[in-house]
């Protein structure tokens, strides 16, 4: 009955000082950053009014050259003068810095608005398209091309208005044979390296109105080298495989915006405007905006403040603008602010000791401040969600989902607690609704690695062999250094009996997080599952050396056991209980522990049942983790209650009827009770899987089931 304890899975990332003042500005919040600088919200004290402000980031070019590069792209800006364009105010230098500043206009991204309704009316993305075209035609008519159309560069200003964002790519004049953009936007002859023009703009605007409408792209692929073997393959979806109901004249707007030979394209956004008018069947339109989403509850703090110059987030991926993943999207200030910041740097590492409970009490401490503040209840719903995994409980399960609910109250948009909820849901069985959660997130955050890997777990959960693997591997793709990822593919093979690749895995993360108990505990139970005791208790002591835990003690415990040092085991299991009393697992190895010790039966037994009781109080909320009912279904069997372990193992091997562990646990439940034909026959299914025959062989309550004639012949078969 021995067992390891669980697997501690991966999360978030944060940190960064804040910035405060500017020259004369006063710096509110930041909105967006990238790889060549910042886009704040700020406050101008002379006119008394709200800017937007754009500052490069320090780099080893000199300062000349910097105010040289954002004089070009304020100059840039200032050449298009259009209702569908921002003005630019000014250009100035303070602190070593360089920006400029200009109007501040509230709204959402249409990738935002997206996110929030759903695909766009023909309607309603017609209206979209017309209002873009036009600011696209000024663009053009000054000379310039955008170069990077996308959703998340259009935004829909509170009152209605269309406002073209993001000058970052824009160049004077046509000929231009530099690769930049986004893949799923670029016109087949830019994937060539061949020359932007006014035609691959026109091309992103129906590439974009496709997006609008259905929610994907026609040619989707990561990367740049994958869309453009897509496009030379001719693998494109129709518009009509994806909305059936459209009107056939938008239909054929966007065909002929999107057609692979440029020259068969719209000829000038003007005569785009044309034929989306026509497409609506108003003639020429003088004035249109699409109409304003209704409004949503709560104060919306960051998302739902984008200023119209949002210039720099071309460089850096959306998920780079969520919170717990890069903490440099964060506001910026003092008070409140400063004490968020703080907390989310100790959640960043929440694995060190205390750390989790100090970013809680930060988090409270913010809320406390300011009342509004979406990022701090997202992130003590982080903080909370990570505790109720480690230790669950009612208490902390209630206020995971409170702390979720007023993050998403005050801001629908945060990607981060969309995940959250996601891997809640999961963790409690809640699938569909974690499903839910989770595709929530990549709509917000297409690149989102964590949802990625809650999605693997989630997959894994629902028995979807076939998809677990590779979306961990993306996961682990996206955020390419990130120990979490490898980690949890690390648990993925060892859950299926591949050790070789779990160890593979588990050493990449501790060579990546050397100071992480959790990846040097997950690496020992690989050593103790392959019966390399040395090198898995050598892993324990380094997780124990870093965080004396209890899970860390009592998988030491585990291994003491294996090798026949039973009261050196339960040693180990009583400091373990003494630490946390209500870890149903840390109870049933100390039973194990007490009943391999001659006399010590009774106090076997005793621990069983208080195993079984906390089992029973988790199960209420989890009802549908496999798991936990194979593991509760088998302590029954042991202390002899056949009516309720049964149904329990039984319902386990339903709900995942591939995971080898669970298959073993059930076999052995049989055993136990006395129901051989059925053991050998559930023994034979979890060696198919590739359930350990050593492991096996090592579990004394096996012994004669192992000596009946009929399991070599088994055993035999699934070698």
């Amino acid at each position: 009955m021995d067992e390891t304890l669980t697997i501690h899975e991966g999360d978030a990332h944060f940190g960064k000082k804040p910035l405060t003042v500017w020259g004369q500005f006063q710096l509110l919040e930041m909105v967006g950053h990238g790889g060549f600088g910042e886009v704040y919200r700020a406050f101008d004290p002379v006119l008394q009014r709200e800017v937007a402000l754009k500052l490069l980031l320090p780099r080893v070019s000199s300062q000349a050259d910097q105010e040289k590069e954002i004089l070009r792209e304020a100059r840039l800006m200032a050449k298009v003068r259009h209702a569908n364009v921002v003005s630019v105010y000014g250009v100035d230098t303070h602190g070593g810095r360089v920006g400029f500043w200009s109007d501040f206009v509230k709204g959402k991204t249409l990738s935002t608005v997206l996110a929030m309704q759903g695909p766009f009316g023909p309607r309603e993305a017609a209206l979209v398209g017309i209002d873009i075209c036009k600011a696209v035609s000024a663009v053009h008519g000054a000379g310039l091309l955008h170069r990077d159309i996308k959703a998340g560069n259009v935004m829909r200003e509170d009152g209605g208005r269309i406002l073209l964002m993001d000058f970052g790519l824009s160049l004077e004049g046509t000929p231009d044979h530099r690769v930049g953009g986004t893949p799923v936007y670029m016109a087949p002859e830019l994937l060539r390296g061949e020359q932007a023009s006014a035609a691959s703009d026109i091309y992103a605007i129906g590439i974009l109105l496709y997006h609008l409408l259905t929610g994907k792209y026609p040619v989707d692929a990561g990367t740049l080298q994958e869309v453009a073997a897509l496009h030379e393959a001719g693998r494109r979806r129709s518009l009509y495989d994806d909305r059936p109901d459209l009107p056939e004249k938008l239909v054929q707007v966007i065909e002929t915006a999107t057609r692979a030979n440029p020259g068969e394209r719209y000829q000038s956004a003007g005569q785009m405007v044309s034929a989306l008018s026509e497409s609506l069947g108003a003639g020429s339109v003088q004035t249109v905006s699409a109409a304003p989403a209704p409004p949503k509850r709560g104060l919306v703090r960051w998302w739902m403040a984008f200023p119209a110059l949002f210039l720099l987030l071309l460089f850096a991926p959306v998920r780079q603008m969520l919170p717990f993943l890069r903490s440099s999207a964060l506001p910026a200030g003092t008070g409140a602010h400063a004490t968020f910041l703080k907390a989310q740097a100790q959640l960043e590492k929440y694995y060190l000791p205390h750390n989790v409970d100090q970013a809680i009490e930060g988090f409270q401490a913010t809320v406390k401040m300011d009342p509004q503040f979406a990022l701090a209840y997202g992130g003590l719903c982080r903080a909370y969600f990570i505790n109720y995994r480690d230790q669950p409980g009612p208490d902390l399960l209630t206020n995971t989902q409170d702390a979720c609910s007023k993050a998403l109250e005050l801001d629908h948009d945060l990607a981060s607690v969309h995940v959250t909820l996601g891997m809640l849901y999961a963790l409690t069985s809640k699938n569909d609704l974690a499903a839910q959660e989770l595709q929530t997130a990549l709509r917000l955050d297409a690149r989102n690695a964590e949802a990625y890997g809650a999605l693997a777990d989630l997959y894994n959960r629902q028995g979807r062999s076939a998809d677990v693997e590779p979306t961990y591997q993306k996961a682990e793709d996206l955020a390419i250094g990130d120990w979490r990822w490898p980690n949890q593919l690390g648990y993925y093979y060892l859950s299926n009996g591949r050790f070789d690749d779990a160890l593979k895995q588990y050493q990449l993360a501790v060579k990546l997080s050397p100071d992480n108990s959790r990846v040097w505990n997950n690496l020992g139970m690989v050593y103790q599952k392959e019966s390399h005791f040395a090198e898995a208790k050598e892993a324990f002591h380094k997780a124990i050396a870093l965080v004396p835990q209890d899970n860390y003690l009592a998988n030491l415990g585990v291994v003491l056991v294996q090798e026949g040092s039973y009261p050196e085991a339960v040693e180990l299991y009583l400091k373990a209980v003494a630490q946390n009393p209500d870890n149903y697992l840390t109870w049933a190895n100390l039973a194990s522990a007490y009943g391999r010790i001659p006399g010590e039966k009774d106090k076997a037994r005793e621990n069983y049942l208080k195993a079984i009781s906390l089992a029973e109080g988790e199960r209420k909320t989890s009802p549908q983790d496999a798991t936990l009912l194979a593991r509760l279904g088998s302590y029954y069997a042991t202390v002899g209650e056949a009516e309720k372990s049964l149904p329990l193992l039984r319902q386990a091997a339903t709900i995942e009827p591939d995971n080898p562990e669970i298959l073993y646990r059930v076999a052995e439940g049989n055993e136990l009770l006395h129901h051989r034909e059925d053991a050998l026959r559930w023994i034979g299914k979890a060696l198919a899987k590739k359930y350990s025959l050593e492991a096996l062989k090592r579990n004394p309550e096996m012994a004669s089931l192992i000596a009946d004639r009929r399991f070599a012949a088994i055993a035999a078969m699934n070698k």
